[in-house]
């Protein structure tokens, strides 16, 4: 493999003495030194960063959506950020020990399937911290986990095509059934039953599939054409790569399709007629910004609505009506958590 820049400068670190004389310690306690802040903080721009994507990017979805925030990033903070892209389930600990062993400062792991690998390796590079998006096994105190709400997201979903279905038939299609995946199809589908109700239209069907795969095109199109030959005329679709050969197939038979996390109206205006989009920048500034600050380690961080992380992108087979709705609810969502924090 190739050797990637100069070895990261050390951290600095402040070490407080407390000594007998009180005037000693008053004069370090008001000349600025800080024992939690100084200690931790850590300088972006020294620091060697890589991001392990699962798949390719041209998805239309995941790995699409965490790419943008790279790009993004690297121009707002003028910092390197080194991307791996496509890597494979059995090189997973291989490339996250090669960095480790590289001496990369922080390690971003996009994607659960990441879990397992991770917790494996942190342990042999205390100094590297881990960080694994959407992640739910840190069992180390140099791994974090950022966790994006995606049941908000799929709520927000369900509001655009429960205002504008016109069939008692609910689609959707994602990739592995596990518990993140599993709460926000329950989300989408409860939400979407009550919508078509208020509405008067009668509700028929659920049809739910998992390609079990990111990657497969063709398993995702023969899924979407059996949904769609079952009565099926507008899908909710969260399958990376895959999901394109869900879209070619709404294309072919003229169904619709509810996109999420990146933005696919653009490439598929009259199929795609609407997205929930996972606002990448936000996501890793918030990543970055408690790096710096020593706070990403260790902990579980949830973000979400509240956070500004989600945005709902429309083509123009969406109403006013419709977009005044999600509008609607964001807000809704945004001042119920204020409320919340604010009674604390």
């Amino acid at each position: 493999m190739r050797k990637w820049g100069r070895k990261s400068s050390e951290k600095h670190v402040v070490l407080c003495i407390y000594g007998l004389c009180a005037i000693m310690i008053t004069t370090l306690f008001f000349g600025g030194c800080s024992v939690a802040g100084t200690k931790s903080e850590k300088n972006l721009k020294d620091s060697k960063i890589v991001v392990l994507f699962p798949g390719e990017i041209g998805d239309l979805s995941w790995n699409d959506m965490n790419y943008e925030g790279v790009k993004i990033c690297r121009e707002k903070y003028n910092i390197d950020i080194k991307c791996e892209f496509n890597v494979q389930e059995t090189e997973f600990e291989l490339m996250l020990a090669y960095y480790g062993k590289q001496k990369y400062d922080l390690i971003l792991a996009s994607g659960m399937q990441f879990n397992e690998a991770v917790n494996t390796v942190a342990p042999s590079y205390p100094d590297t911290t881990f960080c694994i998006i959407n992640g739910s096994k840190c069992e180390h105190s140099n791994i974090a986990l950022i966790n994006i709400k995606e049941y908000e997201a799929s709520y927000l979903a369900s509001v655009i095509a429960g205002n504008i279905e016109e069939n008692g038939n609910i689609g959707m299609i994602a990739g592995y059934p596990n518990s993140a995946m599993k709460q926000l199809l329950d989300v989408y589908e409860k939400n979407m039953k009550g919508l078509l109700q208020k509405r008067g239209i009668v509700y028929e069907s659920s049809y739910r599939a998992y390609t079990n795969s990111w990657a497969d095109e063709n398993l995702g199109r023969k899924i979407a054409n059996q949904m769609i030959e079952s009565g099926v005329d507008m899908l909710f679709v969260y399958t990376n790569e895959a999901g394109l050969g869900c879209i070619q197939a709404a294309q072919e038979k003229d169904a619709k399709i509810i996109g999420f996390c990146s933005d696919s109206t653009k490439e598929y205006p009259d199929t795609v007629i609407a997205s929930v989009k996972f606002n990448a920048d936000k996501i890793y500034e918030h990543i970055f910004d408690l790096y710096v600050s020593g706070k990403l380690k260790g902990d579980d961080i949830d973000i979400g609505v509240k956070e500004g992380i989600f945005e709902a992108v429309y083509s123009k087979h969406i109403p006013e009506e419709v977009r005044g709705k999600v509008s609607e609810e964001m807000e809704d969502f945004q001042n119920r958590m204020h409320s919340i924090d604010m009674g604390r």
